[in-house]
């Protein structure tokens, strides 16, 4: 069996900057949002409504397909809980490193 090096709350956050572009995939659908499965951190992160489109209003109808690969960009962290946000609009990807 590998050894497979998990991260602290803290070394997650010192890893990763705000602005930092990673491929995810989706792992569940909310009213909310969706969670979104950062596979080089092995860590969830949440793509909440607003974020997904520069324009318009973004409907559960439209979120991608559970499983599906995303292109997502770290727009914070929250201490309660540790979360991790996402955004995927393009705006953001296009400014993301």
């Amino acid at each position: 069996m590998a050894n497979v090096h998990v991260q602290s709350w803290d070394e997650i956050k010192d890893s990763l900057k705000i602005g930092t572009k990673l491929r995810g995939v989706v792992k569940k659908h909310r009213p909310f949002g969706i969670f979104v499965a950062l596979v080089e951190i092995n860590f969830i992160g949440l793509v909440e409504i607003p974020n997904f489109k520069d324009e318009g209003i973004m409907t559960a109808s439209e979120y991608p397909a559970i499983g599906s690969e995303v292109d997502v960009v770290v727009l914070g962290f929250k201490e309660t809980g540790q979360q991790i946000w996402l955004g995927m609009k393009p705006s953001q990807l296009c400014q993301s490193k």
